[in-house]
């Protein structure tokens, strides 16, 4: 696969922008794959805090589905370790918790046990007995509303557990998870993605029912969920799609994620220097624990702040969802990935409002925020459509664009018009050409590639190239 461009780091605010150049100091890994993590850590860590509202008040979620495609080699749990470093000590010190508090309630439950057997024991006989029993009977009752509760183990982050342990997880007092994994082969070729659609349930903060035969049914509302996936090619292209990309991409999973295949790094990375700086990591750990730590002392999901564009983001964010909607009508450059393009706007809100939650600023997410994501979301396009393209080379694709090209501005030319009709090239154009599906490849590239304008009125399409001069 060719290699796609870099990742526009430099739209970071400084303290995101920092940690990823000293990340990238200690591991020589590649850049756009540290980016893909630090976002999944930052979705994780802001998700339960904040939503992001659109326009006309469409509140969504701002977590954040990333899958990064990267060979054995790229220091892929290097890069997680140094990033997640904070997240993981909290896990462990849950735990630790956990455990204690597992000790404890196992002693008192046993506790109990025999009380609550020994007072049962003594209502039976006192009304066999005939005796006056209210006294034991309070006691009981009394007992039994004091029944020590089983410890809840916190927990955020979830690497291979099947969808029935993480709904049973979300439907509990804890709402808010990372499905992150920086070796996911085994979840692509396990259990949690087995049901995709409870998956796509959770990135859109929508509600959903668990069904149990032999218990009651529970509800899960307003959780939240980052998917935040590091898999080998081979494992995704040659294991999952194959057996279930047809219906990933279906039901739209593929549609939600923020993918890309970073260019390798291996054989290019020497030591120039043994000195590397290691003052930006803390603080982009500090900043992290802070937010986190929100969440914590306030678990619930109506504290969540809703975060709104001022009138110039705003205005932003409309041209960008207008310029993605026309890319993915006539020949655009996303007339082949419509399912993906129709996600690509409210990914782009939920990045803005990430990078402004993070970056500690007040007030409506700013013009600013809204740039970034842009580039950012753009360059999330074009590694989609660089990874689920046809196998063809682009070399190929341009040779033909460019005979098509030459062809229509020749038939301009000759007939003396300003553009010609789609239909026209179907029927009269180069033989090869003539396929519709073939036609439309090859108008798309030379959209995108700013050599053509397209424009349809009523159902005929009018081709125009860009240069001509009539």
């Amino acid at each position: 696969m060719s290699c796609g461009r870099p990742f526009p780091v430099h739209v970071f605010p400084q303290i995101i922008r920092n940690a990823v150049y000293e990340v990238e100091q200690h591991t020589q890994a590649p850049q756009a794959l540290i980016a893909a993590s630090v976002l999944g850590v930052i979705s994780l860590a802001c998700q339960n805090r904040i939503d992001v509202c659109r326009l006309n008040n469409l509140r969504s979620p701002v977590s954040l589905f990333l899958l990064t495609l990267a060979d054995s080699g790229e220091r892929k749990s290097t890069v997680d370790k140094l990033l997640m470093k904070p997240l993981y000590q909290l896990e462990e010190a849950w735990f630790e918790k956990y455990t204690q508090d597992l000790i404890i309630w196992r002693n008192e439950e046993t506790t109990f046990s025999i009380e609550k057997k020994a007072l049962m024991s003594k209502l039976k006989s006192d009304i066999r007995r005939n005796k006056d029993h209210s006294t034991t009977n309070e006691r009981l009752k009394t007992l039994l509303s004091a029944n020590p509760k089983a410890p809840v183990r916190f927990r955020q982050i979830f690497n291979d557990a099947t969808p029935a342990a993480i709904k049973d997880y979300l439907s509990g007092c804890w709402r808010s998870i990372g499905l992150m994994s920086d070796e996911a082969g085994t979840i692509f070729n396990g259990y949690a993605l087995n049901e995709l659609p409870f998956i796509n349930k959770m990135w859109d903060g929508a509600m959903f029912t668990v069904e149990r035969k032999s218990e009651p049914d529970k509800l899960i509302k307003d959780a939240r969920m980052t998917l935040s996936l590091m898999v080998q090619p081979d494992v995704f292209k040659k294991g999952y799609l194959e057996r279930k990309g047809d219906t990933a991409k279906g039901i739209g999973f593929f549609a939600r994620c923020l993918m890309c295949q970073p260019s390798s790094t291996q054989g290019y990375r020497q030591i120039t220097s043994p000195v590397v700086s290691s003052e930006h990591l803390p603080v982009f750990h500090k900043r992290l624990m802070e937010i986190v730590n929100e969440s914590i002392v306030r678990n619930d999901e109506n504290a969540r702040q809703c975060l709104r564009f001022s009138a110039e983001a705003e205005k932003n964010w409309i041209e960008f969802y207008n310029k993605v909607e026309s890319e993915m009508g006539l020949i655009g450059f996303l007339s082949g990935f419509k399912d993906y393009a129709s996600k690509m706007a409210e990914n782009m809100a939920r990045i803005a409002a990430l990078l402004h939650k993070f970056n500690g600023d007040e007030g409506d997410i700013p013009l600013s925020a809204v740039e970034a994501a842009v580039e950012i979301s753009a360059w999330y396009v074009d590694e989609y459509v660089r990874i689920f393209s046809k196998p063809q080379t682009l070399l190929l694709v341009s040779s033909e664009a460019d005979e098509l090209y030459s062809w229509i501005k020749d038939y301009c030319y000759r007939c003396v018009v300003p553009y010609i009709r789609k239909t026209t090239i179907l029927q009269y154009g180069p033989n090869r050409f003539r396929n519709r599906s073939k036609a439309n490849e090859l108008l798309s590239t030379l959209y995108s590639q700013k050599k053509i304008r397209a424009e349809k009125i009523g159902k005929t399409i009018f081709i125009q190239p860009v240069d001509i001069l009539i």
